[in-house]
C-alpha cells in the first residue's frame, strides 16, 4: 500500500463495520462473514506492523484535522506490537468461534460484541490522544461485560461485577485525564507529556489515581478477584479474548500514561513492582488450589499479568542505561505476546476438554481413557511459554528481566521470574499430569458426550507453537517494541 497511514483507520473502521454487519445478519452468514472480516482486518494489522517495524512510527490526521479539533492516530513499535498480537489471536479465535457454536454461548450476538472488543483494541493502540484512548477503553470495557453475560446464569453475576469495577476504574481514569487536561491544556499524548515535563507539575496524584483504575481493569492484585469468576464462567471464545487481549489493554495504556505523558515516578513503581510480584505469587498458589479446569488457568491469569508490572521498577532503576531498558522492554515485550497466544490456547483447550466431556472439573476429566491428543499437547506446549522454558518466548522474557535486573543492580527482582516460572510449572502440571496418567478408575471411563472437528481439536495447538516459533527470532520484539519509544524511557 503506497499510503500505510490509511491503515490506521482501516484496523479500526474494519471491525466497526463488521459490528453493523453482523448484528443484522442471518445467524447462518455469522461464521463465514466473521471469519472473512477477521482475516481482513488482521492482514491490515500486520501490514501496518510490518510497515512500522521497517519504516518507523505512522501518523494521521483523520480528515485533514489535526489537534486539538482533530483526532490523531499514530502507531510506534509498541502499537504495532499490539496490533499484531490481536490480529493473530483474534483470527485463531474467530476460526474456533466459527467451528463450534458452544464456543460463544450459542448465541449471535457474539459476533457483534466480538467484533466491537476488537475494533476498541485497535482504536486503543492507535489513539494518538488521552480522549479517544478513554472512549475506545470505554468500549473493549462494556462489550467485554456483554460477552461474559452470554455465559447465561451462571455468568451473569460475575458480569456485573466486572461491570461495577470497569466503571469504577473508568470513573477514576476520567479524572485522571480531566487532571492532565487541566495542567496541559492538550489530550494530545505527546504535547501533554511535553507540556507537563516542563511546567514541572507535580503528577504523583494523577499517577495514583491512573495506577488504581487501570490496575482495576487489568486486575492487578489485591484488585483481581472479579477476574477468575468473570473468565471461567463465559463462554470459551470469549475467555481466550478476555484472558489473552483484553486485560492487556488496561496495561498498554498504563504504560502509554506512565512514560509518554505522566512521567515516571520512582516511588510509585517500586509499589507496582510489588504489587506484580505478589500477583505472580498469589495467583499462582490460587491456580494451584482450584479443582477446575477453567479456573486453573483463569487464575493464571492473575499471576502471569504481574510479570508486566516489572518493567515499572526496572526502567525506574536504569538509570538512562540502554542495556538494562532494553532488557526491561524487550523482556516485557516478549511476555506480552508469549503470553497472549499461550492464554489463548489453555483457554481453547479448556473449553474443548469441557465441551467433548461435559466438565473440566479435574477429578472427572481423571476417567477419560484417551484425551484429545492435540488437545492436549496445546495444552502442554503453552505451559512451557507461560513456566518459562527454552525455547519459548516465556524464557526469553523472563531471562531479559533477570539480565535487567542484575544490570540495575537491583537483584531481588529476579526472583519473580525464576520462583514465578517454577510455581507456574506446578499449577500447570496438575491437569496435565491428571490427562496423562492411567485412569484413576478403568471400570467408569469417562466418555465424550460429543464430538469436536479438526479446526476445534488443532486450534488451541496451533496457537501454543507460535511463542516458540518467536522465541527462536532473537532481538525482533525488542527492537520492535522500542521503535518510536517513549522520551527517555525506552533505549
Amino acid at each position: 500500500m503506497n499510503d500505510p497511514s490509511a491503515l490506521l483507520g482501516l484496523v479500526v473502521l474494519g471491525p466497526l463495520a463488521l459490528v453493523l454487519v453482523t448484528g443484522v445478519l442471518p445467524e447462518r452468514w455469522l461464521p463465514p462473514v466473521g471469519l472473512a472480516g477477521a482475516a481482513g482486518t488482521s492482514a491490515a494489522a500486520l501490514v501496518l506492523a510490518a510497515h512500522v517495524g521497517r519504516s518507523g512510527p505512522v501518523g494521521h490526521d483523520l480528515a485533514g484535522w489535526g489537534p486539538p479539533l482533530g483526532i490523531v492516530l499514530r502507531a510506534d513499535g509498541l502499537s504495532a506490537l499490539f496490533l499484531a498480537l490481536t490480529a493473530l489471536v483474534g483470527a485463531g479465535v474467530t476460526v474456533y468461534a466459527a467451528s463450534d457454536r458452544a464456543a460463544t454461548g450459542d448465541h449471535p450476538r457474539f459476533w457483534p460484541l466480538w467484533f466491537a472488543v476488537w475494533a476498541g483494541l485497535d482504536a486503543v493502540y492507535v489513539a494518538g490522544d488521552l480522549f479517544n484512548t478513554y472512549v475506545a477503553l470505554e468500549v473493549v470495557g462494556l462489550a467485554a461485560v456483554g460477552l461474559v453475560a452470554l455465559g447465561g446464569g451462571p455468568a451473569w453475576g460475575p458480569a456485573l461485577r466486572y461491570l461495577f469495577v470497569a466503571v469504577l476504574g473508568s470513573t477514576l481514569l476520567l479524572v485522571a485525564v480531566a487532571l492532565v487536561y487541566a495542567q496541559a491544556g492538550t489530550l494530545e499524548l505527546l504535547a501533554a507529556g511535553e507540556r507537563l515535563a516542563s511546567s514541572g507539575w507535580d503528577s504523583r496524584w494523577a499517577a495514583v489515581l491512573v495506577v488504581v483504575a487501570l490496575g482495576l481493569k487489568a486486575a492487578l492484585v489485591p484488585m483481581h478477584a472479579w477476574l477468575p469468576p468473570a473468565h471461567g464462567s463465559a463462554p470459551t471464545a470469549v475467555s481466550a479474548v478476555l484472558s489473552a487481549l483484553v486485560v492487556k489493554a488496561a496495561f498498554f495504556v498504563l504504560v502509554r500514561m506512565w512514560f509518554w505523558v505522566l512521567g515516571p515516578e520512582p516511588v510509585l513503581a517500586v509499589v507496582l513492582g510489588l504489587l506484580g510480584a505478589l500477583a505472580v505469587l498469589w495467583g499462582g498458589v490460587l491456580a494451584l488450589a482450584q479443582r477446575h479446569l477453567k479456573q486453573v488457568v483463569a487464575y493464571s491469569t492473575v499471576a502471569q499479568m504481574g510479570y508486566l508490572f516489572l518493567l515499572f521498577p526496572l526502567t525506574s532503576a536504569a538509570a538512562g542505561d540502554p542495556e538494562v531498558l532494553r532488557a526491561a522492554w524487550g523482556g516485557t515485550a516478549a511476555l506480552v505476546v508469549g503470553h497472549g497466544f499461550a492464554k489463548a490456547s489453555l483457554f481453547l483447550s479448556a473449553g474443548t476438554l469441557k465441551s467433548v466431556y461435559g466438565t473440566d472439573s479435574l477429578s472427572e476429566l481423571a476417567r477419560v481413557v484417551r484425551p484429545l491428543p492435540s488437545v492436549v499437547m496445546g495444552m502442554g506446549v503453552a505451559a512451557v511459554t507461560l513456566a518459562g522454558l527454552p525455547p519459548s518466548l516465556g524464557f526469553a522474557g523472563k531471562w531479559q528481566l533477570v539480565v535487567a535486573s542484575v544490570g540495575s543492580g537491583q537483584w531481588g527482582w529476579a526472583a519473580v521470574p525464576i520462583g514465578g516460572g517454577l510455581l507456574s510449572a506446578a499449577y500447570l502440571l496438575k491437569p496435565l499430569t491428571v490427562m496423562l496418567r492411567e485412569p484413576q478408575d478403568r471400570a467408569r471411563p469417562l466418555p465424550e458426550s460429543r464430538s469436536a472437528s479438526l479446526r476445534v481439536r488443532y486450534a488451541p495447538l496451533l496457537l501454543a507453537l507460535v511463542p516458540l516459533v518467536l522465541g527462536l527470532a532473537g532481538p525482533a520484539l525488542p527492537d520492535l517494541a522500542t521503535t518510536g519509544g517513549p522520551p527517555g524511557g525506552g533505549p
